[in-house]
């Protein structure tokens, strides 16, 4: 386990120490012997020593110098000198070098066996302390190496907090991470929404370009200060910058504008930009979710910069103010929806006391709760049909005077309220979504179409698709064509060409690339493969 070395110049001392102690009992598994200082040097450099046994008076190199050697090429052992002479400079310059003890010949083997084992004692310690060292630091550098990805989880905790998450929380977790920053630190939000490609990828490369994106962002919106950009557990894209107000919200623009037409030239993909406001970390987490509401609403997907404070301003423009539908769907997640319903009636009771209410005020509360309630609705992944008409006046109807108004929105609660208990629709968006693939993989089919059958926007049908089956709308699509394409290329003698026609494939080379990258072969291959193979079963 440990080694020693014995350095003297006299053979027989040499010699007496090696045969004076049991050194296996003290736990020595090697005993090297050196008769100059060139031999301990040689003897240190090929093989490690704990403990070394050293004459100081030896011809040519003492064995202080010895020491000094070993001090200056940074070997780590305990040193005891042995000396004929008891000199206090010996003793003096033994001790300056770290030397354990200094014992005068001839040698109490008794005190020297004490002494060694102290030697080894404080080799063990030193030992584990450097274990301990190159632990800490190995995991030092794993935490260092981990430190952007757990400052990632850290936002994406924050934003995904249920409730508001304690003050005493964000500061805790902040303070780990060396960012310089508190709860009363102000940072600007950007939402990036990925709502098309503009070629056919895989779930493998989107994820790629998800994170060239993401670099490019950061290259772009954040080059002139600090911040983060990552993504959220919605798979939206979410940018953060530190410092708050550097920038106006036209500079702001600016720079999406930038980033929105790089996306498009580089990345072959189509972005919306949501900006919100500068915000406290405390309050990062509503303005988030004002921004998703956003994300949400903006249902024409027309233009690629939304502006949320612009947007507030513009909802109130009026003389007659709406209510603040974002906090009107917290409410509905929390509370009894019978209660939202008496919060309706006293706004209808101000409305009543307004002067000058027009038409347009109404229309406009019209659209805010119907927007509302399917964001609440795509959330909770659930369905009520009954809101786009039926059961409810249309919209011309609804917006006829208050009172109508009033009795409108009592209704599309009350069926918002029954789609989420009774769960009116059992079939998840996603299921739909592959039913209605399933039964048209001889047609055309656009991730549009998809969209409009369950309700949801493409962009958001696209993130939601990925995130339950782990893998893209496209790839769903060409995996069921190929596995049917398999099924025709084995029970039919249709020409390969009439096949891929019959899929949707008008380039014979395409449809063999496809099905090769899913089987491993071509389909002419895979054909006179089934045939051998029903030949040989027959």
């Amino acid at each position: 386990m440990y080694s020693l070395l014995i350095v003297d110049d006299e053979i027989y001392a040499v010699n007496g120490l090696k045969d004076g102690l049991d050194w296996s009992v003290m736990g020595f598994t090697a005993v090297y012997e050196a008769y100059d200082s060139t031999m301990a040097r040689d003897r240190i450099e090929s093989t490690p020593i704990d403990v070394m046994i050293c004459d100081i008076e030896m011809p040519g190199s003492s064995g202080l110098e010895l020491l000094e050697w070993v001090n200056d090429q940074g070997y780590s052992m305990e040193t005891i000198f042995l000396t004929c002479h008891s000199k206090f400079a010996y003793a003096q310059k033994a001790l300056q070098l770290g030397s354990l003890n200094y014992l005068v010949k001839p040698v109490n083997f008794i005190e020297l066996e004490s002494i060694i084992m102290r030697a080894l004692r404080n080799r063990v310690q030193e030992q584990e302390a450097s274990f301990v060292q190159k632990e800490y630091h190995k995991y030092l550098q794993l935490w260092e190496a981990r430190k952007p990805l757990m400052l990632e989880r850290f936002w994406q905790d924050l934003l995904d907090y249920r409730n508001e998450p304690s003050e005493g929380w964000i500061d805790r977790e902040l303070a780990g991470y060396e960012t310089n920053l508190s709860k009363e630190s102000r940072v600007f939000p950007v939402l990036v929404s990925i709502e098309r490609w503009h070629k056919e990828i895989d779930t493998r490369d989107e994820a790629i370009m998800e994170y060239a994106l993401r670099c490019a962002a950061k290259e772009i919106m954040l080059k002139d200060g600090a911040g983060i950009v990552f993504e959220d557990r919605e798979g939206m894209m979410v940018i953060l910058a530190y410092g708050g107000g550097k920038r106006t919200i036209q500079e702001w623009k600016t720079i999406c504008g930038a980033f929105v037409e790089a996306c498009q030239l580089y990345f072959y993909s189509t972005v919306i930009c949501y900006l919100g406001k500068e915000t406290d970390i405390r309050h990062l987490r509503s303005m988030y979710r004002a921004l998703q509401y956003e994300v949400q609403n903006n249902v024409r997907r027309a233009s690629q910069i939304v502006c949320h404070i612009e947007d507030s301003s513009a909802r109130t423009e009026t003389s007659v103010a709406l209510p603040d539908f974002y906090e009107w769907a917290e409410w509905l997640e929390t509370e009894d929806p019978g209660l939202l319903i008496g919060r309706m009636y006293d706004y209808f009771e101000q409305l009543e006391k307004e002067a000058g209410v027009k038409a347009e005020s109404l229309q406009r509360f019209y659209d805010g709760l119907l927007q509302m309630l399917h964001y609440l609705l795509h959330k909770n992944r659930a369905a009520a049909p009954q809101l786009q008409g039926g059961r409810l006046p249309d919209k011309d109807a609804a917006t006829l005077s208050i009172s109508a108004l009033r009795v409108w929105a009592e209704m599309a609660v009350s069926i918002y309220a029954e789609a989420i208990q009774f769960e009116l629709e059992a079939e998840s968006p996603i299921d739909k979504a592959k039913r209605y693939i399933n039964e048209r993989l001889k047609e055309e089919i656009s991730r549009e179409q998809i969209a409009d059958y369950v309700y949801l926007n493409p962009g958001y049908l696209s993130r939601l698709f990925k995130k339950e089956t782990g893998e893209s709308l496209s790839d769903y699509i060409l995996r069921k064509r190929m596995a049917l394409a398999k099924r025709e290329l084995t029970h039919s003698d249709e020409p390969i060409s009439k096949v891929a026609r019959s899929l949707g494939y008008n380039s014979l080379s395409y449809f063999g690339k496809s099905f090769k990258r899913f089987y491993g072969m071509n389909p002419q291959d895979f054909r006179n493969g089934a045939a051998e193979q029903g030949r040989l079963e027959s």
